[in-house]
């Protein structure tokens, strides 16, 4: 039984490298200087706001990854998984 593509759970919109670089500054940021400076009631919580800047950059490096692989992506995949046309010619016409 074939699935409709246009049913899946997954959307097809692509977010610009840029906006992982400013999500990943934001996270390194909020987890290295702003979760030690809360101070919660819950001993648990309270040790792993002091445990936040050590993961920092653990959780920072994907989200530069992730840029790094957005940068270097064709912006749109090919339709059908094949470049040219149905005979293996360019647009400009037949090779040789």
């Amino acid at each position: 039984m074939k699935r409709d593509k246009g049913t899946g759970l997954r959307s097809p919109v692509r977010m610009p490298w840029w906006v992982s670089v400013i999500i990943a500054v934001c996270c390194h940021c909020g987890l290295k200087y702003l979760v030690p400076t809360l101070h919660p009631a819950n001993p648990f919580l309270l040790k792993l706001a002091q445990a936040a800047p050590a993961f920092a950059s653990i959780a920072t490096i994907p989200l530069l990854l992730l840029a790094a692989k957005q940068l270097y992506d064709p912006n749109e995949p090919p339709e059908n998984g094949t470049s040219g046309n149905e005979n293996g010619d360019s647009e400009d016409g037949p090779k040789g």
